[in-house]
């Protein structure tokens, strides 16, 4: 801080005619500018500064061509709007349909497009036009949805830094973040028959199930049999031998065709057509135009007849469109509920997440003399481990795997040329 002396105090003071400037108002310091500066034009003197001032700047003097050469081609090819290039038909098409007022779905969905686009550049901020309080902020928030309107100021960075101050998400969270993509239950109720006092229906009931999918996995087995071993049937090298001989002597001649001798004809047998030679008779000009004419009527007449005929047959095809409908409503109806049926089965079933698909674990079971009637005496079944790891999988927690053992390679063992002695007995 500069201290002021008795002198500059009395300076300033003369300065501001007994006023200081620290205790004068803004308004007697400043003033705004509020109105227009007028220009006034400049005024030439002489005629010669006038000619100056009409002539081109010389920065775009230099652009004009300096050559003195005219251009060879006058005339130069236009290149027609997609308008000019329409053909007469496909124009006069469009005026009809215009007319009838058919506008195609294409046309529609552009001019929804372009008005929504002029919407959206229209309510984009202008440069330098500032209509809100940037600072105005209540409780974190900002008022009204000025966020929206900074968003094509800002940064890509800067809004992601700032958006949870704003009190909504920038991006979606999937459906699968609030709703499962699988209705698998965590823990599953286990047969009624599997208990250690089943009655005798349920546990009927189970071993009938065991029963069928042991049948399935044999009949699998029996199929897989059949299509490889029994296929496939054993032969002694002798007919071997005789089979492979005659399929390589297939095609091969077995013995040797007759020959077949040649009848001379006798001179006396000439050659006759059977049918009268053509006379090469050509038609006269009315005759060509007669069936020139013939060929149109039939042509007219025929094309008649099939509009004719079109018409009696949709007259007739009216009857059976309801029937028509019908049918296609029911299809589709059809197709809706195995598709229903399809996504039903599909959220109880475990997804494919690695090249081992899931495999469940097979049911657990006692035979009916090895039921004790008490829970101390019941032959234990299954692996508590086992069928925590398997629910895992099959609600695609972890993906499903197989044991992996190390392969250990063989190790040949030989005895090396200088170490070998011919009256010792090998060790190995």
């Amino acid at each position: 801080m500069f201290s002021l002396t008795a002198e500059d105090g009395e300076i300033e003071v003369r300065i501001s005619v007994g006023t200081p400037f620290t205790e004068r108002h803004n308004n007697e310091l400043f003033s705004i500018d509020k109105e227009l500066k007028k220009t006034t034009k400049a005024k030439f003197q002489t005629k010669r500064q006038r000619r100056q001032q009409l002539k081109p700047l010389k920065c775009f003097e230099i652009l004009t061509p300096q050559s003195k050469v005219q251009d060879p081609v006058i005339k130069r090819n236009r290149v027609k709007t997609p308008e000019e290039r329409k053909s007469a038909l496909v124009k006069r098409i469009e005026a009809k349909r215009k007319l009838l007022g058919i506008v195609k779905a294409k046309d529609i969905v552009a001019q929804r497009n372009r008005t929504a686009q002029q919407t959206w550049r229209e309510s984009r901020p202008k440069r330098g036009e500032f209509n809100s309080d940037l600072w105005e902020v209540e409780d974190g928030k900002l008022e009204g949805n000025n966020f929206g309107e900074l968003e094509d100021w800002m940064l890509p960075s800067t809004i992601a830094h700032n958006v949870k101050n704003t009190g909504r998400f920038k991006k979606k969270a999937p459906n699968s973040v609030v709703k499962k993509p699988f209705i698998i239950a965590a823990v599953e109720i286990p047969h009624p028959g599997m208990s250690y006092n089943p009655s005798f229906v349920a546990h009927q009931d189970l071993l009938q199930k065991v029963a069928d999918t042991e049948l399935k996995v044999l009949k699998e087995e029996k199929h897989l049999e059949r299509v490889t071993t029994r296929m496939f049937s054993k032969v002694t090298p002798n007919k071997k031998e005789s089979s492979w001989l005659t399929e390589m002597s297939e095609g091969l001649p077995t013995q040797l065709e007759p020959e077949v001798k040649e009848e001379r004809l006798s001179d006396d047998d000439e050659y006759r057509a059977i049918n009268p030679p053509a006379k090469n008779k050509k038609k006269t000009l009315k005759q060509r135009r007669k069936i020139r004419e013939a060929k149109k009527e039939e042509l007219k007449r025929k094309h008649v007849d099939k509009v004719e005929k079109k018409k009696a047959s949709d007259i007739y095809k009216l009857r059976f469109l309801n029937q028509q409908l019908s049918k296609q409503e029911s299809k589709l109806e059809v197709i809706r509920n195995k598709r229903e049926r399809k996504e039903k089965a599909r959220l109880l079933q475990p997804k494919h997440l690695s090249k081992v698909r899931f495999q469940p674990l097979d049911l657990e079971f006692n035979l009916r003399q090895e039921l004790k009637g008490n829970l101390r005496n019941v032959k234990p079944q299954g692996n508590l481990l086992k069928s925590r790891l398997n629910s895992l999988q099959s609600r695609n927690v972890i993906e499903p795997g197989k044991l992996h053992f190390k392969k250990k390679g063989k190790v040949k063992k030989f005895e090396k040329s200088t170490h070998k002695m011919g009256w010792e007995p090998k060790g190995y």
